[in-house]
């Protein structure tokens, strides 16, 4: 897909981190940008900053409804959208997959999946009528690989359903609709807030107090270097326009996704 002035890209998540990012990169490109964030204040400040023709709207990608109206208010303002950027995401403290408690497991999965399939359902639609746009799912490499450390399975879990859902989401629309684009974004480490994110965190998810584990860290022998999210941002828009399935932001993650696909295969 050819990125042009004047086309409308939406990307939740966008008051911060990646998803600031890619806000900059497509306004940069003459996008009308919507942004969706679900905290307030930091959107407000966000889309104050960014130029051009902007929308801001907050959203809670958990919920279906708050997702569908962030997609009416698209359409209404700007009457098309282009690419969607379902970038939303969060993770719980560090703890063995035993310990965490069903709090943790609730709230990551319905931010970080359900958040994903909401923007999926609410926007996709709208690109296959137009008969063309792209949808970027934000995974991580916790979704091709195991990170260093462990200490987190429910964020390790959403991130590998979202690689699911994305490459059966691609297939998919090649049947359809084959000008409708899916790119999968699996960075590895991005100076964002993500691990501040229990700060966004509903009052009435409270996480239970349980000692954690002093679990060993596994040594893959790799010093991964955090990537700015500018840069991962213009990634992102050369594999859309390139009709790139993945984006994997840094070379020193490759070898974690092979690994695991050669102990995949070591196993048949």
């Amino acid at each position: 897909m050819r990125l042009e002035s004047g086309q409308v890209a939406v990307v939740t998540g966008a008051a911060s981190g990646i998803g600031r990012g890619l806000v900059d990169a497509f306004a940069a490109r003459g996008f009308r940008v919507v942004l969706a964030d679900v905290e307030a204040q930091a959107l407000e400040e966000a889309a104050g900053s960014v130029p051009g023709e902007v929308l801001a709207v907050r959203t809670d990608v958990r919920s279906a409804e708050s997702v569908d109206e962030l997609a009416a208010a698209t359409l209404e303002r700007f009457g098309r959208v282009d690419v969607v950027c379902n970038n939303a995401g969060v993770v719980t403290s560090r703890a063995p997959i035993w310990q965490q408690s069903y709090a943790d497991w609730e709230w990551t999965v319905q931010v970080n999946l359900l958040g994903v399939a909401n923007g999926v359902r609410a926007f996709v639609p709208h690109l296959v009528t137009q008969g063309h746009g792209h949808v970027v799912n934000t995974a991580s490499i916790a979704g091709l690989a195991t990170i260093p450390g462990g200490g987190n399975g429910a964020y390790s879990a959403t991130k590998h359903a979202i690689v699911g859902l994305s490459e059966t989401l691609r297939l998919e629309l090649s049947l359809v609709a084959p000008a409708v684009g899916v790119t999968v974004l699996c960075p590895g480490p991005v100076p964002t807030r993500i691990h501040d994110a229990a700060r966004n965190r509903p009052s009435a998810d409270t996480q239970e107090d349980a000692p954690v584990a002093d679990l060993p860290r596994p040594d893959f022998g790799l010093t991964l270097e955090p990537v700015p999210p500018h840069a991962v941002a213009e990634q992102v828009c050369r594999a859309i326009e390139d009709g790139r399935e993945y984006v994997l932001t840094a070379a020193d993650i490759v070898p974690m996704a092979r690994a695991r696909a050669e102990h995949l295969l070591e196993q048949i």
